[in-house]
C-alpha cells in the first residue's frame, strides 16, 4: 500500500481537525504498511522542514520505490511511522502478512478482534479492503476499529480492472455508512498517476480530481478511485444494508 501527496493532503486536514476537535494525540490504525511515495518539498509543503528534518529515511527506498513501479527515483523514502510519530500519533498498523516487519498480521477477511474494536481516532485505509476477498467483512472493520468522533479515511478503486479482488461502487458510501451511524464528510472521484521525472530523478503526480453521484448511474473514467472521509457519530449495532433502490 502507498500514501501519495494528493491522499497524504487529505490525511492532513482530517487529523487537523480531529487534533482541534478531540485531542491533540491521536490513535491511528492502518490497514497495511503505507509506504510514503511522496517528494521531500510536497512533505516540507504539507507539514514544515522542521517536521521533514525529524524523518528517518528507509534503507530499502530502491526496492520499494521499484516495488511501486517507480524504479530509479532518487528521492529519499521517508519512513510513514517516523511521519506519524512527529506528528504525536500512535501508529499500529495491520496486514495479513508481515511486508515491512512491524505489521500485528489480522485477517480482514476475519470479525476485527475485539481489542481492536472502538480504539481509533483514525483509521487510515490506502486501497486494502479491495484485496481482500471479503471485501464487505473487510470494510465493516475499518468503522468498527474507529472510536466515537473517530474517522475513517478511505481510498478504494472503482474503476480499475484486476487492481483487486473489487472494485467499489460510490453507493456502497451512503447506504452502508448513513445505516451504521457514520457521517460522509468528504467523496470525490480522483484520477491520478506517479512517473519518475528522468531529469530530476523525483517523484511526481499528475491528479484530477471529478464529482461522483453515489446512487445515479454514470460513466467513469478507466483507473479511477475514490477517496471517501466519515466520521463515526454513534456507535450502534452494525448491520448489512439493503441496496437504496430496493428500500421500502
Amino acid at each position: 500500500m502507498a500514501i501519495e501527496a494528493s491522499y497524504l493532503s487529505m490525511l492532513k486536514k482530517v487529523i487537523d481537525i480531529a487534533k482541534k476537535n478531540q485531542k491533540s494525540h491521536l490513535k491511528a490504525l492502518c490497514l497495511a504498511y503505507p509506504d510514503l511515495l511522496v517528494n521531500r518539498q510536497a512533505l516540507i509543503n504539507l507539514f514544515s522542514e522542521g517536521i521533514v528534518s525529524q524523518l528517518s529515511i528507509r534503507q530499502d527506498a530502491d526496492e520499494i520505490w521499484a516495488w511501486h513501479g517507480l524504479k530509479g527515483c532518487q528521492e529519499p523514502l521517508y519512513d510513514t511511522e517516523a511521519l506519524f510519530r512527529a506528528l504525536d500519533i500512535d501508529l499500529e498498523v495491520i496486514d495479513i502478512v508481515s511486508a515491512r516487519g512491524n505489521e500485528r498480521i489480522v485477517d480482514l477477511n476475519m470479525p476485527l478482534p475485539d481489542n481492536l474494536r472502538l480504539r481509533f481516532d483514525l483509521v487510515i485505509d490506502t486501497g486494502t479492503c479491495e484485496h481482500c476477498f471479503n471485501v464487505a467483512q473487510a470494510f465493516m472493520n475499518s468503522c468498527q476499529a474507529l472510536a466515537i468522533g473517530g474517522y475513517l479515511v478511505h481510498a478504494a478503486p472503482i474503476n480499475k480492472c484486476n487492481h483487486g479482488f473489487w472494485n467499489f461502487c460510490p453507493g456502497v458510501y451512503p447506504d452502508f455508512l448513513g445505516d451504521n451511524g457514520f457521517e460522509i464528510i468528504y467523496m470525490s472521484g480522483i484520477l491520478f498517476s506517479l512517473s519518475v521525472c528522468k531529469q530530476s530523478g523525483k517523484v511526481r503526480e499528475e491528479l484530477k480530481t471529478f464529482k461522483i453521484s453515489p446512487f445515479d448511474r454514470f460513466k467513469l473514467p478507466t483507473e479511477s478511485i475514490i477517496y471517501v472521509v466519515a466520521k463515526r457519530v454513534n456507535n450502534v449495532p452494525m448491520r448489512w444494508p439493503v441496496q437504496r433502490k430496493y428500500r421500502q
